[in-house]
């Protein structure tokens, strides 16, 4: 074991200090790669300006381009105002970014820039994955009203896990004596653990219902699977109509 005041314990700590942060120096400007990462993994990257003695600081637009890969600029766009408001820097609907920067306000700048940046593209990620939510749940809903009696299948209801927390779950398959929960969930990660963790609480329960995820593609959530799978069965969203049929009637 290194002792923290020797030689090579302060040089491995620093190595890792210029792993999590770099420069990419060009003509003009400089890039500034941070630690912090968008939803889709990428690393958000800060333009740095020089108009000496100030510095111009931006994302460049790199915020608005991650959310327009997933569909979602308009999204972006209603709600990154907002954040530069209460961060107290600058949006033009495309970028965020401080004008004038000094040298002591620069580190200062960089982070609140990219920190920005980062919250507007996972706001973003969080309100699309909310609406492909309802989405997918008034898609399952019509499938699973057209299997089951209308009586028997209940949508956007309430389960007390085993802490007391209520979880809200899409839809409910009521049997004679057991219950069916039937819930779309997506392979992005937060999706998949909000549903796990809901299981996991659920399944504790006395008498606890099945607990079904409905996925589009098992072959899209990767590791994410066997995650998924502690605490639910899981399916894809065109399975027949014996496979709901079953789940249903073995809960």
């Amino acid at each position: 074991m290194l002792r923290n005041d020797s030689k090579l314990f302060r040089e491995a700590i620093d190595q890792v200090a210029r792993d999590l942060v770099t420069a990419d120096h060009r003509s003009g400007f400089s890039f500034i790669k941070t630690p912090l990462r968008y939803p889709g993994g990428a690393s958000v990257v800060i333009r740095v300006g020089d108009s000496y003695p100030n510095y111009f600081v931006t994302d460049f637009g790199a915020g608005y381009d991650e959310a327009e890969m997933m569909g979602g600029s308009a999204v972006y766009s209603r709600n990154a105002p907002a954040i530069a408001e209460s961060a107290g820097i600058g949006f033009d609907q495309h970028s965020f970014f401080v004008i004038k920067a000094s040298r002591d306000q620069l580190p200062g700048a960089v982070v609140t820039v990219a920190n920005c940046s980062q919250e507007a593209v996972g706001l973003t990620a969080l309100r699309l994955a909310e609406r492909r939510f309802g989405d997918d749940t008034e898609v399952l809903y019509r499938r699973l009203v057209s299997v089951f009696p209308r009586d028997r299948v209940a949508k956007d209801a309430e389960v007390v896990g085993r802490s007391n927390t209520k979880w809200h779950v899409a839809t409910i398959v009521l049997g004679d004596s057991e219950q069916t929960i039937f819930e779309p969930v997506s392979n992005h990660h937060s999706s998949v653990f909000a549903a796990t963790t809901k299981f996991n609480d659920i399944s504790k329960i006395g008498n606890a219902p099945r607990r079904v995820a409905v996925v589009r593609k098992k072959a899209e959530l990767n590791t994410f699977l066997a995650v998924l799978s502690e605490n639910a069965d899981v399916i894809e969203q065109d399975v027949p109509n014996d496979t709901l049929l079953r789940l249903a009637s073995a809960a």
